[in-house]
């Protein structure tokens, strides 16, 4: 069967010259959509040809050799000829005989291959999220493992990314062009890095994403965004020194006034959820909201003097600036309270934040629906106070901190550039394509690049006038 992880594997190169070997990890094919899709490297030079995989004999025909990502093919094994694509992404195959369930974690075994590493590997896989788990298209957590009583986690490095067990396929289901997440996503990195990288010189401040082409029980499901956990090992936090918390991180999981720096409900250290924040890290505190419960009061609750005294000490504000900077850039509305990290390097140190799920950016809201507006400016408590008492001159460093990313990458030509590539190579490599065959409601018109861009446009132009007059 296709997805054994332990059979002998004969990869015969169709060419001796161009060096391709074809395995069961890069190899994945659709009976039921008569599809094929193979994993390919950028550069590799590929020809028609015969090869064999597990004992069974394919042959490959090339449509065109100066198109070998941008046209379809045809593969033949036996008397079955399927469509075939070859991809540049990350291939990834899914064997989940027990079925796939919102908690807990079943076992499974995955098959995946990119430019530098394939493998097959135990793993538990459950589905992820909470208005998500409605689409017909799934979000997956992903745990490897050493084995297949899941004891042990195995780290691999995918996709160029951190090497880890823990990782999320997101399905993009509500995203239309499925850009949005990728773009903000990866954005958010190159405008924030950790100001303790002199410390931790690997950490990051979110996480990085890359697209994988998925299958599920032989069942191609599309492109996915393989992404980082927001983690202790990502962040580089301070581990726990005994019994004290050094390192923290809490996740913004919904509104309920703490998150949000609207209100301050009371301290329960006996629940691991608290005023719209899940701890994530450490979990195995037993107070674990006794530093953030009175930051947030002195946020919340202080009086103006003793508030632009003493935030500097409590956020790190160059962090702020560029959140809210960032967040109000790509508008993204529901990322001012919930997904979000509160995260905080070392005791004693201040807080900041990093984003997550930006489904919902780029003039659109998490359901996928088009929301025109581009002449609000997002705020949540926290940043309302800075700007309304000019803490460590706050409006003016927001201010020139704008213009500074204005001309890096928040200029209107590196946005709309951003924009533009992604969306030609996911359409010219026939990805929308492939999309389409799965998801027939899937639309991939230019006319919803035309929206995005004409948006980002008039984004900028708002943000331009109503910053500069802070």
């Amino acid at each position: 069967m296709r997805y054994s992880i332990f059979l002998l594997v004969l990869a015969i190169s169709i060419n001796s010259c161009a060096q391709v070997t074809f395995t069961p990890q890069s190899v994945a094919i659709d009976d039921s959509l008569n599809i094929a899709i193979i994993q390919i490297p950028k550069g590799t030079t590929v020809t028609d040809g015969d090869f064999q995989i597990n004992g069974l004999s394919y042959t490959l025909n090339l449509s065109s050799q100066d198109a070998i990502y941008t046209a379809s093919h045809l593969l033949k094994r036996g008397d079955t000829t399927y469509k075939t694509y070859l991809t540049l992404y990350p291939l990834i195959q899914i064997d989940a005989p027990q079925g796939i369930v919102n908690e807990p974690k079943r076992m499974a075994t995955i098959s995946y291959a990119d430019k530098d590493t394939q493998f097959t590997s135990y793993a538990g896989i459950e589905l992820r999220g909470s208005s998500s788990l409605v689409f017909p298209k799934k979000t997956y957590d992903l745990n490897f493992y050493k084995d297949s009583l899941g004891f042990e986690n195995q780290d691999y490095e995918l996709a160029g990314m951190r090497s880890d067990d823990d990782w999320i396929l997101d399905g993009l289901y509500n995203e239309p062009l499925r850009m949005r997440s990728y773009l903000s996503l990866n954005l958010w990195n190159d405008i924030y890095k950790p100001h303790y990288l002199d410390k931790e010189p690997t950490a990051k401040a979110g996480a990085t994403a890359a697209y994988a082409e998925v299958f599920v029980n032989g069942s191609y499901q599309g492109i996915f965004l393989l992404q980082e956990q927001v983690d202790r090992k990502l962040v580089q936090v301070k581990k726990n020194r005994g019994d004290t918390v050094r390192g923290e991180i809490f996740q913004g999981a919904r509104y309920l006034g703490a998150s949000s720096f609207d209100s301050i409900p009371p301290k329960k250290n006996f629940l691991a959820s608290w005023g719209g924040y899940d701890i994530k890290y450490p979990s195995d505190t037993n107070t674990p909201w006794d530093n953030v419960y009175p930051f947030t009061d002195f946020v919340v609750n202080s009086d103006d003097d003793a508030f632009a005294k003493g935030i500097s000490k409590q956020f790190v504000i160059d962090n702020a600036i560029d959140y809210f900077l960032y967040i109000n850039a790509v508008r993204a509305p529901d990322n001012l309270g919930k997904n979000l990290y509160l995260i905080r390097y070392d005791a004693g140190e201040p807080y900041f934040y990093a984003p997550w799920d930006l489904d919902g950016s780029f003039g659109t809201i998490f359901s996928g629906k088009r929301i025109k507006t581009t002449d609000d400016f997002l705020t949540n408590g926290l940043v309302r106070r800075l700007i309304k008492t000019n803490a460590d001159d706050f409006n003016t460093r927001f201010k020139e901190r704008w213009k500074t990313l204005r001309a890096q990458v928040l200029s209107q030509e590196e946005l709309l550039t951003r924009q533009q590539n992604v969306y030609e190579k996911l359409s010219s490599h026939l990805v929308f394509e492939r999309e389409q065959l799965v998801w027939k409601d899937f639309k991939s018109d230019r006319e919803g690049l035309d929206y995005m861009q004409q948006w980002t446009k008039e984004r900028l132009a708002f943000l331009d006038d109503y910053i500069s007059k802070l």
